[in-house]
């Protein structure tokens, strides 16, 4: 079907421009929080850097595409929808579900405050690491989490493997996707959720230099929940208020909570 493959395009195309900030992001805080590995990471680097970013949004760019064509053909078996971009490639009337928009900016402000507040007010007792590297505004951070945490992480968790999830669940119990109820929903989007926690642990071992039962529930905590709610957008509203919700994660993160807390 030709809409499904302009809708895999362009989220693969807005992934690729995600590819282009996260990697000199992700190297700039490394560079602020681990300079020795910072150093040697810079050091084992063969090839020009604007290459290395070239190279690493080409193959982020690829994995969308899949996840996402993919991803596509899956929804339509599963009663998951992807209403405006739809509709956009339909050249149909966009219909904005004010409700789900609504929705999305509180799911995101609210999962943005929990995860700036577990780090403010508790696990930075904790945690050596947070206690002594305060977050602060960064541009760059901010459109590289918007683009590529609101983008591709909702293309690869949601609308892939929720969908996927969901899929496996109609084939094993023999059901229809009408005849599905809530319940097989639900335990897509908990499995889909602490897939997404459990994809932040090796970083998360990185930076903490370890992983212990601490460390382990705050990553499990602190990035599963935000993953409910954008799964429960995708199955009530759609997947771009999934990816709306968790932008809104990344802008009130960078521009309400951190100034606000710290």
């Amino acid at each position: 079907m030709k809409i499904d493959f302009k809708i895999a395009v362009l989220l693969a195309v807005i992934c690729f421009l995600g590819g282009i900030f996260v990697v000199p992001y992700q190297l700039n805080s490394m560079k602020v929080l681990l300079p020795e590995q910072f150093e040697m990471a810079m050091n084992s680097i063969a090839i020009p850097f604007p290459f290395l970013v070239l190279l690493s949004a080409i193959q982020l760019t690829v994995i969308a595409f899949i996840a996402a064509y993919i991803g596509v053909k899956l929804s339509r078996k599963t009663r998951l929808s992807l209403p405006i971009l739809d509709a956009l490639f339909k050249k149909e009337a966009i219909r904005i579900d004010k409700t789900g928009v609504i929705l999305a900016i509180l799911f995101g402000v609210m999962t943005s405050i929990i995860i700036i507040g577990a780090d403010r007010f508790y696990y930075q007792y904790e945690i050596e690491v947070i206690g002594q590297n305060e977050p602060q505004f960064s541009l760059l951070g901010l459109i590289a989490s918007v683009l590529y945490g609101g983008v591709f992480e909702e293309v690869l968790t949601r609308l892939f493997f929720m969908s996927l999830l969901v899929w496996i669940m109609i084939i094993l119990f023999r059901k229809s996707s009408s005849t599905l109820n809530s319940a097989f929903y639900w335990v897509a989007i908990i499995l889909a959720a602490a897939l997404f926690a459990a994809g932040h642990l090796p970083a998360t071992e990185v930076l903490f230099g370890e992983l212990n039962t601490t460390i382990i529930i705050r990553s499990f905590l602190l990035n599963g929940i935000g993953g409910i709610f954008f799964g429960y957008l995708y199955w009530k509203r759609g997947i771009e208020y999934a990816i709306l919700s968790h932008m809104f994660t990344h802008i009130a993160t960078q521009l309400l909570f951190i100034p606000l807390f710290y």
